[in-house]
């Protein structure tokens, strides 16, 4: 899959930058307030280049995440209707990526700005925190952007396809495609309210279609939100299938 396949060669070259970048140790030939004289000013700008960059990647991930996913669908005209991750989900995952964005740029930009002196910018970036800051920006960037990768992958490749004569699905966990053959389904239920995990009962209604395989899926699957879309589906379905949709009350 492309889509993927972009999303990869992304992450390992940030990555590479993030792993590639080094601190030389501190030989404390200078004070800390010389160090403060030499470099506050333009540590005052990398710190506002950082707080805009942080944004300024979430949008332009949000993005590109949310183009790879209509791409992926857009070439396939005999879907009538798809159910796959909104922008709430791609901005969630822009968010999470987009520190270890902003802590790579920055990387780069200080070696553009002090050349020779960047390890000493640093030097006096750990030693006004008291502790080595670089190295945590470094690794937490490097594990955000590792683990949102992953995420946006598996989400890329996570949707449930509606076509004249069969559903496929394709959840987030599962690595593979599952067809199901419109005949294949035995019952659809409306629920109204549901059961969260601590028990408590909720108004959320949603749609559950059964298959022959005692196979269940939800609308509110993987954490889905159910939308008003998701009428126009089941009324496709009941009209495609024959089937009366069940109202029940409680999805327990």
């Amino acid at each position: 899959m492309i889509q993927i396949g972009i999303v990869i060669l992304l992450t390992v070259f940030v990555l590479k930058g993030l792993f590639s970048f080094r601190l030389e140790k501190d030989d404390y030939s200078k004070s800390t307030d010389e160090l403060r004289t030499e470099f506050q000013r333009k540590d005052i700008l990398l710190l506002f280049l950082f707080f805009v960059l942080l944004p300024s990647f979430t949008v332009g991930l949000t993005i590109l995440f949310d183009w790879l996913s209509d791409w992926s669908t857009s070439n396939d005209k005999s879907i009538i209707h798809i159910i796959k991750p909104n922008m709430g989900t791609w901005i969630v995952m822009a968010m999470m990526s987009s520190l270890g964005y902003a802590v790579y740029a920055i990387f780069k930009i200080s070696k553009w700005i002090f050349k020779r002196n960047e390890s000493k910018y640093w030097t006096y970036y750990n030693r006004k925190y008291g502790f080595k800051v670089t190295g945590l920006l470094k690794y937490l960037g490097i594990i955000l952007v590792l683990f949102s990768s992953i995420l946006v992958c598996l989400n890329l490749n996570s949707y449930v396809k509606f076509k004249d004569n069969k559903i496929e699905i394709n959840q987030f966990k599962s690595l593979t495609q599952t067809e199901y053959e419109l005949e294949s389904i035995t019952k659809i239920i409306h629920f109204q309210k549901t059961i969260t995990p601590n028990g408590e009962i909720v108004q959320k209604s949603h749609y559950a279609i059964f298959f022959n395989d005692n196979y269940e899926w939800r609308t509110n699957d993987n954490l889905r939100t159910p939308n008003i879309n998701d009428d126009k589906i089941f009324s496709f379905l009941t009209e495609k299938t024959g089937l009366e949709i069940e109202e029940i009350e409680i999805d327990q």
